[in-house]
């Protein structure tokens, strides 16, 4: 949600419904140099992903116009090299080309679930007694995970440049 004041009245309409949201973080990092990565198996991309999806709450990772982009014409997608340094009119590519920073600012998402631990009654399979039943979970629970895990987000994007910076 890109209004702040909605979005808080749809933790408070969770919270009062003892349910959860999900969120996507968004994450900018500018700086950083050209001719970090790979173009295959140690691309920016997939380091970067890598550690995103070992966060347990994160179901979808994307850069630069990502999912958006995919639904554009390539002339539409498309982003003009404007200099030598590599720099691009829009940076739909995130800061990336070919598995490669190109010197734009990296651009990458990642999507949030909502957390299945809330206080609401939910029906789930109990182990003990091979049946169904109902479950409530007791104590203090996040309505929306994507708030503390932006923090989580920056620092695996952060570690994943930084190692891939220093192989160089």
């Amino acid at each position: 949600c890109d209004d702040p004041a909605r979005f808080d009245e749809l933790l408070r309409e969770a919270a009062a419904e003892r349910d959860s949201l999900g969120g996507v973080v968004e994450c900018r990092v500018a700086g950083v140099p050209v001719g970090i990565g790979e173009p295959f198996f140690d691309s920016v991309e997939s380091r970067v992903a890598h550690l995103l999806f070992s966060i347990p709450a994160v179901k979808g990772v994307e850069f630069g116009s990502g999912f958006a982009g995919s639904r554009l014409r390539g002339s539409q997608n498309n982003d003009p090299i404007l200099d030598g340094e590599g720099h691009t009119a829009a940076n739909h590519a995130g800061g990336i080309n070919g598995g490669i920073t190109n010197g734009n600012e990296v651009v990458v998402r990642a999507a949030l679930k909502p957390t299945p631990s809330i206080s609401r009654p939910q029906e789930t399979y109990n182990l003990s007694t091979d049946r169904v039943e109902p479950l409530e979970i007791r104590g203090r629970h996040d309505v929306c995970v994507a708030l503390r895990g932006a923090v989580v987000v920056e620092a695996a994007v952060a570690i994943a440049l930084a190692d891939l910076w220093r192989s160089r």
